[in-house]
């Protein structure tokens, strides 16, 4: 294994090198543990100051050397909850929330909008305000669902929206419509990274969190503890060690499929 001075030399070429990609790959590969440990370490590091030290994490595939597999593909999960509406229904009534008009088309639709129903099959969440006595500040819906997947219309100017951005964790920006987004981005700390499916956004989003050792956005906590758990198997993490109950409830519905 390289000592610290080969850790640091790779880490720092790695800086300034996106290419050639073997090279860069191999690189990723080999610092790796290296590099988790120095991100877990540094708690008190703003997560900006991280990516300018990292910047590969975000632009090469990176994301990879995140532990755990998947245990149950999210194209399957999106299947199984959107042919089952009632999942969803016997909760609250879905459609209006997401604004969806008309039916969906074809399976790709069906799987973005099932998506986006994991951020409303869980309780919203709360968070307590500093000073604040009395009971926690809980989300509304709408604040879960834009905290988790954020939809803006086809030609929004993307600077211009990373500027007004006061998010820190990273989320999902999609553009155009919640069926059938033209353009699909992971945003965190002023940057995005392009995914090519809604599923695919969702998949490199989980794993920055891991990656960058960042809490989830509290209004949406137990969309991703869901995520981690059931979609990954990784039981403790950054989720709560005791899920709430309708995290339980669905990760049994979906497993009894």
């Amino acid at each position: 294994m390289p000592e610290d001075a080969d850790m640091t030399a790779m880490i720092n070429w790695l800086k300034h090198h996106n290419a050639p990609a073997q090279q860069v790959t191999e690189m990723m590969k080999q610092t790796c543990r290296y590099r988790a440990n120095k991100i877990r370490t540094e708690k008190e590091r703003p997560l900006r100051e991280l990516l300018k030290e990292y910047p590969r994490l975000i632009d090469t595939d990176g994301m990879d050397s995140v532990p755990g597999a998947v245990r149950f593909p999210l194209y399957e999960v999106a299947g199984i909850l959107y042919k089952s509406h009632t999942v969803a229904d016997r909760q609250l009534k879905w459609r209006p929330l997401l604004n969806l008009r008309g039916m969906t088309d074809g399976d790709d639709e069906e799987s973005n909008v099932a998506l986006q129903l994991l951020g409303l099959l869980f309780p919203t969440g709360s968070q307590r305000t500093a000073g604040r006595k009395g009971p926690d500040k809980r989300a509304t819906v709408e604040e879960a669902l834009q905290s988790f997947i954020q939809i803006e219309e086809i030609g929004t100017n993307i600077p211009t929206f990373l500027e007004g951005n006061k998010q820190t964790q990273p989320f999902i920006l999609a553009l155009g419509e919640r069926k059938s987004p033209e353009q699909l981005f992971v945003v965190v700390e002023g940057q995005t990274v392009s995914c090519s499916s809604l599923l695919h956004a969702v998949d490199v989003c989980f794993k920055l969190f891991y990656l960058l050792d960042v809490h989830y956005p509290w209004q949406c906590s137990n969309t991703w503890d869901f995520v981690q758990k059931f979609i990954y198997g990784i039981g403790d993490g950054k989720g709560k060690g005791r899920s709430a109950s309708a995290v339980t409830l669905l990760c049994n519905y979906l497993k009894a499929k």
